[in-house]
């Protein structure tokens, strides 16, 4: 055999042999599905953790940055209840920095040293006392819907968890980065636009979500590309499984510091508690509808009212109306052009066929949205009959 023959067939071995070795790396890496299985199998196993988290967020009238530090620790068995600690390391705003949380599963510390106060109770009163400190900073939205648990089909396996939530999103692995606290892989969720409620799929966006190689720990999340706004959190370092002091778990109060209970500022609340805060601004009403179109519920977040129509056909659109509306192009569009509505310039998005459409403008610092399954003709005539 010549020495050229011999070259040759040098080659080819080592190029089928790479081919091989490439094709196997790619058949080990899990697919997204498997991922996200795997990762609730990690987090089933969870007994304890601490982690380093830093988060922000930059949603309508409201941003948000900081750095927590978290350790948790589950009991022995469903009966016993969690214990944890928080505590803001740092904030974007100033009263949040130092703010700390407690709980052994029976007490609960909520320590202000900004306010040089901290709230003692019982564990179970906790609940309502975060909901109003987040309701505070604008970060209230009120999720009920007609959800019966007895009824409703509970996923009991990951994989079945998984599957069920892979009817509403797609799932897609986007490669792998090293962050902060490892290596991991990077997968992308979109949601399934004829899956999610109009005032979803008005808005868009998808996630981001990065799982740790080394045991499919979720280490970081990110909420992008939707006109609801941007959030993210990332764990800079995540260890589970660990010895932990049981002294985390209790508070000692600073000397000095103003006690308060529990119970009484539950009543405090429960005394000044009111619904929505007004409007400082008339809503407006539409006159003209596609045939078929029903008005369903009308709900106010933060500054914003979404008032919600269903059209035949499991179809529907949302008329949305708030001094804090930033909007960006949907993922479904595909053209976009400037449009007058109302004497005004507006931004009229559509998709290929044009039977999905997001029309928006402003109107006397006023924004306003028409969004979901319209043909560009039923936006605009839906837009000129508000009044």
């Amino acid at each position: 055999m010549n020495s050229k023959k011999r070259t040759l067939i040098i080659v080819l071995t080592l190029i089928v042999s790479i081919t091989s070795v490439g094709l196997a790396a790619a058949m080990i890496i899990p697919s997204a599905d498997e991922l996200l299985t795997q990762s609730l199998e990690t987090l089933e196993t969870v007994s304890n953790g601490h982690a380093m988290v830093e988060a922000n967020a930059d949603l309508p009238g409201q941003t948000f940055s900081g750095t927590v530090e978290i350790w948790g620790e589950i009991g022995d068995n469903s009966e016993t209840p969690p214990s944890w600690r928080m505590e803001v390391l740092s904030a974007s705003k100033d009263e949040l920095v130092g703010l700390t949380v407690v709980t052994n599963g029976e007490q609960f510390w909520l320590y202000s040293p900004v306010r040089n106060s901290v709230v003692v109770g019982q564990a179970s009163e906790l609940k309502p006392l975060l909901a109003e400190k987040m309701a505070e900073h604008n970060y209230s939205f009120d999720h009920e819907r007609n959800f019966d648990p007895e009824t409703a089909e509970i996923p009991q396996t990951p994989a079945e968890f998984v599957a069920k939530f892979l009817e509403y999103f797609s799932a897609e692995r986007n490669g792998q980065e090293e962050l902060e606290a490892g290596q991991a892989y990077l997968l992308r969720l979109i949601p399934i636009a004829e899956k999610m409620p109009e005032e979803v799929r008005a808005v868009g966006g998808f996630i981001n979500l990065w799982i740790r190689e080394a045991d499919k720990l979720p280490i970081a999340g990110e909420f992008a590309e939707s006109a609801f706004g941007y959030g993210k959190f990332e764990a800079t370092m995540a260890e589970i499984n660990i010895e932990l002091d049981e002294g985390l778990f209790n508070f000692n109060i600073p000397a000095g510091t103003e006690i308060i209970e529990a119970t009484e500022l539950l009543a405090d609340m429960e005394t000044q508690k009111q619904s929505d805060q007004p409007l400082d601004f008339e809503v407006l009403t539409a006159s003209s509808f596609p045939e078929g179109a029903v008005a369903e519920e009308s709900q106010q977040v933060g500054d914003t009212i979404v008032q919600r129509y269903n059209l035949p056909d499991d179809q529907s659109f949302v008329i949305a109306q708030g001094t804090n509306l930033p909007i960006e192009r949907p993922a479904e569009a595909t053209s976009s052009e400037s449009v007058l509505v109302r004497g005004l310039e507006g931004i009229l998005y559509t998709n290929d066929a044009a039977t999905r459409t997001l029309l928006t403008w402003n109107e006397e610092s006023l924004w306003i949205l028409v969004g979901g399954d319209l043909s560009p003709a039923e936006a605009l005539a839906i837009a000129e009959s508000l009044q």
